[in-house]
């Protein structure tokens, strides 16, 4: 039976506020880690194939390495790149607007899991604010939360491993996500990531008092609707809307400055007093109209609280990695990406070595229709001797979308294999 989401909802992408449709699944027995505090979680985002030849989360392969990550105790988000599914958008010519698509949920899952982690470290409260933790306020994370970083596989299969063997590193992601100011697409992301953890939580704790509630206590018009722990099988929970006031989204979106603010600040903190300081009628200021200068002084002292960024360690699965035929091989920093009239712009340069720099395991069929398995086997094999725990299967008789019989199963094993020596 294939697994089933624990939440289906949208993001929207940093780079264009683009919506993108989104799933969450979580392992079983997460809620009883949830009521033991188990601050162990460990996290994975999955790509699937090229939208214009029918690739979206729904593709077998994608949900076959879902249910593989999930038995390993996996919490695993999964998204449509836009124009796939139910996401707007079209897919673009040279990728770059799908390595931010595949950017913003990284920078979900990473929210995902340290909001997890802050529940666990307060579980002595009996109320927690969904936007943010009391350690997380104070800026002070207990050091036992510290000392291990939060573990993330990033996977790609076929187009999705080409973009990501373009995304930066985890750090400049992480980046891009402070500050989060209240109205841009970082905000929501992290505002849903915060209030989708707590949302399961509470649901947990809930069905733990059910659980030791007498018949008579039990109200016969509960609304159980929302909670992921109450519900059948087969009835995901869906989450629409935005987070964020649309007068706030609306601002956002028409303030260009305002994103330049977001990629560009490294010292937000001092600025924000400064402005505190010297803006004692900032409340009354509101209610008039403001200049550029004015709006963005206001998104400045208008953000949502960040704690310090989590050590991240990061594994790379790609699954029949996609070598153009204009390359000779899918090597540091990735192929070039087509751009029109023929030219051709070198990737990231931070991007691409990253499968050099962590773990990472390349999976691949010896009859893969796209790419002949000898070039496979040639950038499998320029890979290896210069990287940190880079491994490589062909997997016999399998093609490049997994439908020979017996293969998926292979797939899987091998996944199972690997995975279970990052632990």
């Amino acid at each position: 039976m294939a697994a089933e989401p624990a939440y289906t909802f949208t993001l929207p992408s940093i780079v264009d506020d683009i919506k993108l449709e989104c799933r969450i699944y979580h392992p079983h027995g997460h809620d009883e880690n949830i009521l033991r505090r188990n601050p162990n979680l460990k996290g994975a985002v999955v790509a699937h194939p090229y939208a214009p030849l029918g690739g979206c989360y729904d593709d077998s392969a994608v949900m076959a390495v879902i249910g593989t990550l999930l038995e390993r105790g996996y919490i695993v988000a999964t998204f449509n790149f836009r124009g796939a599914g139910g996401s707007d958008g079209k897919t673009s010519w040279t990728g770059r607007s799908e390595v931010d698509d595949y950017s913003s949920v990284v920078g979900f899952i990473i929210h995902y899991l340290q909001q997890w982690r802050h529940l666990f470290e307060d579980a002595s409260s009996d109320v927690l604010s969904p936007i943010v933790s009391a350690d997380e306020r104070n800026g002070d994370v207990p050091a036992s939360a510290r000392k291990k970083p939060l573990s993330l596989l990033l996977g790609g299969y076929s187009y999705g491993s080409l973009i990501l063997a373009r995304i930066p590193s985890v750090r400049t992601i992480q980046q891009r996500f402070e500050p989060a100011v209240v109205g841009t697409a970082v905000a929501e992301i992290v505002l849903r990531a915060r209030t989708l953890a707590h949302q399961t939580y509470q649901a947990a704790k809930d069905t733990e008092e059910l659980q030791y509630a007498s018949p008579q206590e039990l109200s016969p018009t509960e609304d159980t609707s929302l909670s992921p722990t109450k519900r059948t099988i087969g009835s995901p929970v869906t989450m629409g809307g935005e987070e964020t006031d649309s007068s706030d989204r609306r601002r956002s979106r028409d303030s260009r400055r305002s994103v330049d603010i977001i990629r560009k600040s490294v010292d937000i903190p001092r600025r924000m007093k400064a402005h505190m300081r010297h803006s004692s009628g900032s409340g009354k200021q509101r209610h008039h109209q403001r200049s550029s200068d004015e709006v963005m002084a206001y998104q400045i002292s208008d953000q949502v609280v960040m704690g310090s960024m989590p050590e991240v360690e990061v594994h790379y699965l790609v699954i029949s990695p996609v070598v153009l035929p204009f390359s000779t091989a899918l090597c540091p920093p990735g192929p070039p990406v087509p751009q029109p009239f023929g030219r051709k712009i070198a990737a990231d340069a931070h991007a691409g070595d990253l499968f050099l720099k962590h773990p990472t395991l390349a999976i691949f069929g010896t009859k893969d229709g796209f790419t002949p398995v000898r070039r496979l086997r040639a950038w499998a094999e320029k890979q290896s001797p210069q990287a940190v725990g880079f491994e490589w299967e062909p997997i016999e008789s399998a093609g490049h979308f997994w439908h020979e019989e017996g293969v998926m199963r292979a797939l899987q094993e091998r996944i199972k294999t690997w995975v279970a020596t990052l632990c």
